[in-house]
């Protein structure tokens, strides 16, 4: 074994072009910090992205730069590492490029995405793919952690039960002290991070309420014994097995029987049964659980538990958090989602306002908000139009889970939410705040 110095002497003997490549490419792999600051996480980051999308070389000149990376790192003694280097996986992938940035960076994704180093999403924590320090730390820590337990065979890849095995791993790590002054977690600097993002990362009104919303955010709400009655009666019904007619929708049983406990009403065909068109909460209740909770699927003519609508069933925490986040919805897209956005910021300003809040008043609000954000109908239509379906959906979800109040003061098409309402907004919201960043837009 070599040390730094000793091999890329010993490199610039053999041949001075190759030295030049392997000092420059150690200094960008590292930023100065020499082989000791080497991981593989960060050596395949380098070599399969910032080599061929930031080295300022055609495509032979990377290969040539990785081989003269490995040539060094197995002077200096650190053979796997320059395997990495010297791989045909390696190869595969800097060519990709070649075809064009977009075909070179899927084939980086495939390749991160298999290696056992890269830390797994978990049910703590799924990681964002634009990263803020903190959490890029904590990344960097826990493949760190990964990559030694493998080391030291503590965790052999594939053996069975290998990725359950590092997901705890994972979540050990991102549960424990840092070790720094405050002595808080990975996490809970994460958290702390991807709140102060969104509430400060970018400028104008929504950036504006969120930061009055905060210090809301963290604080324990005051629930009734079963704050989603609706959502738990699905479930529970779930569990069994729910009727489905032959054309996949909820029994007219069953229907009346949700129509009846939640006072939903309905229209009934011939003032004997219910249809789930005819009780639209229904439906829409169904259409979260099933679409975006992942809380049911449809099994044959019944509609059945998934694992994770068992966790939601079984625990109540869990199917507010779960319950509560679909308000607003998932944002998992390379771009901002227009629907989540207005849903994002109606729920800001409801909860921010002394009382009921018109229609007509929010509708104009977000109207005003989003226009300045430059954001456009993609119908066609006018944007003003677009705002105002997406609150009529927003309503409908608010219904379906028992969480809108409509005082006769406000008006028929007021957004007013009970208490509980209150607290489940907060709690989307909150959910909104600590999402995995994809973006970095609002």
């Amino acid at each position: 074994m070599m040390t730094e110095a000793e091999a890329l002497k010993a490199l610039a003997r053999e041949d001075p072009a190759v030295a030049d490549d392997a000092r420059a490419a150690l200094r960008w792999l590292t930023s100065g910090g020499g082989l000791e600051a080497i991981s593989l996480l960060r050596l395949q980051e380098f070599l399969w992205y910032v080599l061929p999308t930031s080295w300022p070389a055609p495509a032979n000149g990377h290969f040539a730069v990785a081989r003269a990376l490995s040539r060094l790192l197995i002077l200096a003694g650190m053979d796997r590492y320059g395997d990495v280097c010297a791989s045909a996986e390696t190869e595969q992938i800097i060519a990709a490029y070649a075809c064009g940035q977009a075909d070179g960076v899927a084939a980086y994704s495939k390749a991160l995405a298999s290696s056992h180093v890269a830390p797994p999403d978990t049910d703590l924590l799924a990681w964002s793919s634009a990263m803020g320090p903190e959490e890029r730390a904590a990344y960097d820590a826990c493949a760190a952690a990964i990559e030694l337990a493998v080391a030291a065979r503590e965790l052999r890849v594939g053996v069975s039960g290998w990725k359950t095995k590092r997901a705890a791993l994972v979540e050990r790590w991102l549960t424990r002290s840092t070790g720094e002054p405050g002595a808080d977690t990975w996490l809970s600097r994460i958290s702390a991070e991807r709140i102060d993002e969104w509430a400060n990362g970018h400028p104008g009104e929504r950036a504006q309420m969120a930061r009055r919303v905060v210090p809301r955010l963290l604080e324990p709400p005051v629930l009734p014994g079963e704050p989603l009655p609706t959502l738990r009666w699905l479930l529970q019904h779930a569990d069994a097995g729910l009727r489905l007619t032959a054309r996949h929708y909820i029994a007219p049983a069953l229907v009346g029987e949700a129509a009846g406990m939640f006072g939903w009403g309905g229209h009934t065909r011939g003032g004997t049964r219910h249809q789930e068109l005819d009780v639209f909460p229904l439906h829409t209740l169904r259409g979260l659980a099933q679409h975006e909770m992942g809380a049911v699927r449809r099994s044959g003519t019944s509609l059945v538990l998934t694992r994770t609508g068992r966790l939601m069933a079984e625990d109540a925490a869990v199917r507010w958090h779960i319950g509560t986040a679909a308000l607003i919805g998932p944002d998992d897209g390379t771009d901002p989602d227009f629907t989540v956005a207005v849903r994002e910021a109606a729920l800001l300003v409801v909860t921010l306002s002394d009382g009921p809040v018109s229609f007509e008043e929010l509708a104009g609000r977000l109207t005003g908000l989003h226009a300045a954000e430059g954001w456009t109908s993609r119908s066609g239509n006018s944007l003003a139009g677009a705002i105002r379906s997406e609150i009529h959906m927003l309503r409908h979800r608010l219904r379906a889970l028992q969480l809108l109040d409509e005082p006769a003061v406000a008006g028929p098409m007021a957004l007013t939410l009970t208490g509980t309402g209150t607290a489940a907004a907060l709690s989307a919201l909150l959910a909104r705040a600590l999402r995995p960043r994809r973006h970095l837009h609002p």
